[in-house]
């Protein structure tokens, strides 16, 4: 199995042609397969396809894994580029999703509706758990055991006048089945990256995590929680864990300090095999 990390926050140490955006999307080989993430905030996406060789005609599906314009900005291009492959999300919004800015502010930060809507033959809105390719998992059962980060209350659901804090019932967790264990695709993970391997542990039981990749959106979170986190993902015994996007620099330091070398950091044009 081979990801690759079309678009991330950060730039390529060393190739400067590739575009970083505050986004997130992998392109995924999975034996005969293949299949995407996320699609970033832009187009930029398939330009560092482009520019590494990555061959996006060969995608067979996509999942978005919440309905935020950084994991689903880029769907109105890969729907033009890709006339067949199905985008599959959690749920339709009934909502719109904002975030709370100073002064009572609210931002529009959710999927572009009209693109929705011209391409709503061609997008699956789960209901239940699905393998949608083989040995590859869409997960919306998503416990609630652990608590879900802090930063995510300022982010709403608008419908009307009335903005309730976002439940995050729109966000789903992707597993890939690798030789040696579980891939786990988190997203942003605002239900928390520990919930959302929780998730994992309850569909696909006895089987090992070998590794756990995306934002776990810790930037506004205390040193305490983040390291409380660290440890559980240390004493999970999950040999890799690669973040970044939106877990902030403060609390990868704090987790790097519980975890060692089985944590590395997430950029634009990594690849990482298993």
């Amino acid at each position: 199995m081979r990801i690759t990390t079309l678009v991330e926050n950060s730039p390529h140490p060393s190739k400067g042609e590739l575009k970083a955006e505050h986004g997130l999307s992998f392109y995924i080989a999975h034996g005969e397969h293949v299949f995407m993430s996320d699609v970033g905030k832009s187009g930029y996406f398939a330009d560092n396809a482009g520019r590494m060789g990555v061959d996006l005609t060969k995608v067979e599906a996509l999942a978005i894994t919440h309905h935020h314009y950084d994991h689903g900005g880029g769907l109105a291009r890969f729907m033009h580029e890709h006339p067949s492959a199905r985008v599959y999300l959690r749920m339709s919004p009934q909502e719109d999703f904002v975030a709370k800015e100073p002064f009572r502010k609210l931002r529009y930060i959710g999927l572009d509706k009209e693109v929705l809507k011209a391409y709503d033959d061609r997008i699956v809105y789960l209901s239940e758990n699905c393998e949608i390719l083989p040995g590859i998992h869409l997960l919306i059962d998503m416990p609630q055991v652990y608590p879900k980060p802090v930063g995510d209350k300022r982010l709403r659901m608008k419908r009307g006048s009335r903005a309730p804090a976002d439940t995050f019932e729109h966000e789903l967790v992707t597993v890939l089945v690798g030789a040696k264990g579980l891939i786990v695709l988190t997203g942003c993970a605002h239900n928390g990256v520990l919930n959302m391997i929780t998730a994992v542990k309850n569909a696909l039981p006895g089987q090992p995590i070998q590794a756990v990749i995306g934002g776990f959106h810790l930037k506004r979170e205390s040193e305490t929680r983040v390291r409380l986190i660290g440890e559980a993902l240390f004493n999970w015994h999950i040999p890799a864990i690669y973040t970044g996007h939106c877990t902030g620099e403060e609390s990868y330091a704090v987790l790097e300090s519980v975890l060692g070398d089985r944590l590395q950091k997430l950029h634009t044009g990594l690849v990482m095999s298993f």
